[in-house]
């Protein structure tokens, strides 16, 4: 069963979720660990990007180039007006296709929408995103997890996460050499892992 993307109920609470998405809560010392590992100007996907605040603006700050993925077309519209340099996709991102090659891919805050059985489908795309070499960090629970709140501005929404040990797996069999996972808030892990095909 292929569930609805949760982006388009982003579209209903876009400018408010804009203005309460204004600042760092542990982004900010885990994208300075990923530029450690990448070139100057390094093209970096940002998947679930929403308005570009923080992460895109903070890579945009350093000079990075930088390629927002959302499902949201209001949050876009909202990026394109703050962030010109960034560069936009509209869509789903168990779908959609793109042509091109990353050195780095980040996820922050958006696998977690994503159903459980797809998770493994997601790793598998992030690794045709990178180059050889490139490095991925993304976000997940810290347990098996599934269900639902409307705690985001009264609009119900929908959460999932899988047991590490299974995330561990799949980066594993994708190609993934793993450099960091831990938590950085309650219920919350950081990964960041380089792909070697």
């Amino acid at each position: 069963m292929t569930v609805e993307n949760e982006g388009k109920k982003y579209d209903l609470i876009a400018s408010a979720y804009a203005e309460i998405r204004n600042s760092f809560a542990t982004e900010q010392q885990y994208l300075d660990l990923l530029m450690n590992y990448l070139k100057p100007n390094s093209h970096i996907l940002d998947i679930g990007c929403g308005s570009g605040f923080p992460i895109a603006s903070y890579l945009l700050q350093h000079e990075f180039q930088i390629t927002g993925i959302d499902g949201s077309k209001e949050l876009l519209k909202i990026a394109k007006i703050k962030y010109p340099p960034m560069k936009t996709v509209c869509g789903d991102i168990r779908t959609l296709e793109l042509n091109e090659k990353f050195d780095a891919v980040v996820e922050w805050w958006c696998l977690f929408h994503i159903p459980q059985q797809d998770h493994e489908k997601m790793i598998l795309r992030f690794a045709n995103w990178l180059k050889p070499n490139g490095i991925l960090e993304f976000t997940t629970g810290d347990q098996e997890y599934e269900g639902k709140n409307s705690n985001m501005l009264n609009q119900e929404l929908s959460f999932y996460s899988l047991d590490p040990k299974q995330y561990e797996k799949y980066l594993h069999n994708a190609g993934f050499k793993i450099l960091l996972c831990e938590s950085d808030q309650d219920q919350h892990l950081v990964w960041i892992a380089k792909y070697e095909p």
